[in-house]
């Protein structure tokens, strides 16, 4: 499955950087800290929450360090910025992780990048396609000759979309079209009829959905079928997942769907010092982070070390986890 779903990644474009962080001057066990900078995504979407609720915990946690979350376009653009030096961590999808760690998609210009190392496991994000409720669409597979807008350009949901349109072994403008709608106008183009399908993957229940769902009457798609079956078995990053009944007040049904799972990454190049700021932070108060969202419910000292298999985990997050006792050598090892 991967060689059907990657070279599809190519077709991401490149997307702008991130500014250029600034210094600061708190300690960590007598070792300067620089200003922690964390790529997020969109004014108050999950990801800019997630982010601010990091930066939080970090300057009230052991080092103090001063934090600022940088807005972005998402997973990509966040990944862009980490490789740069723009930013010292990144918000983003595990496919998007991948994609960059291989050096296809928009990373191809950079190349294969094994620098690229996992901070904290940050739970599963679903993908939500959404439809008018009238529509004569079932599941994934009749998107086929339908317009899509697959998500902002360069952003995870649009390197997602394309990977699964690409299984089903469709060809861009010839069997789907994709519609580029600008960001926050994706509800009014689903409900005027400009497109007929919109993606978003994110913790649930999603904004954007509910946005959607304000203007017109819709429902969510089943993300399900045999192709579909066929990447999560042979896809690493992508896991199949259902939005339960009563997640929106009008969706009487649970829905199919896969989910993709959110890390916060960084480079082996990234000092100790700060990794241990971010971990050791979020370790003292992860019942505020669990508040950031409801899809972080469930997180646990362990879980944020331990449920990632796609990046290695930085040195000094596992050296950190192990000192504080809160995961083990051997189960550090069976994670990956």
């Amino acid at each position: 499955m991967i060689l059907r779903f990657v070279p599809l990644l190519a077709l991401a474009p490149l997307v702008a950087a991130c500014a250029d962080p600034a210094d600061g001057g708190a300690t960590l066990g007598g070792s300067p800290v620089p200003t922690i900078s964390i790529g997020a995504g969109s004014p108050g979407g999950l990801y800019e929450r997630v982010g601010t609720a990091i930066c939080a915990a970090v300057a009230a946690g052991p080092a103090a360090a001063p934090c600022a979350v940088v807005a972005s376009d998402g997973s990509v653009e966040n990944l862009q910025a980490l490789q740069r030096g723009a930013a010292g961590f990144a918000l983003t999808q595990a496919d998007t992780a991948l994609a960059a760690q291989l050096g296809v998609g928009p990373f191809r210009e950079k190349g294969p990048d094994r620098s690229l190392r996992s901070v904290l496991a940050l739970g599963i994000e679903p993908l939500a396609v959404v439809v008018r409720a009238d529509a004569p669409i079932a599941e994934f597979a009749e998107l086929r000759g339908k317009r899509i807008d697959p998500g902002a350009e360069g952003s995870g949901t649009e390197l997602t979309m394309r990977g699964l349109m690409l299984s089903h072994g469709w060809t861009i403008g010839r069997d789907v079209r994709t519609v580029t709608v600008p960001p926050g106008a994706a509800a009014d183009a689903l409900c005027s009829g400009r497109v007929d399908a919109v993606a978003f993957v994110g913790a649930q229940p999603n904004p954007a959905v509910e946005t959607a769902a304000a203007l017109c009457p819709v429902r969510l798609l089943s993300v399900a079928g045999p192709v579909i079956r066929a990447v999560v078995v042979g896809y690493p990053t992508i896991d199949g997942e259902t939005i339960p009944a009563g997640t929106y007040a009008w969706q009487t049904q649970p829905v199919r769907t896969v989910g993709l799972q959110t890390l916060l990454a960084t480079t082996d190049r990234e000092p100790d010092a700060t990794v241990r700021a971010v971990v050791e932070g979020v370790r003292a108060d992860i019942a505020a982070l669990r508040r950031a969202h409801p899809s972080l419910a469930r997180i646990t000292p362990k879980s944020v070390l331990v449920e990632n298999d796609i990046l290695p985990l930085h040195a000094a997050a596992a050296a950190s986890g192990i000192e504080a006792g809160t995961v083990t050598r051997d189960e550090l090892l069976l994670a990956k």
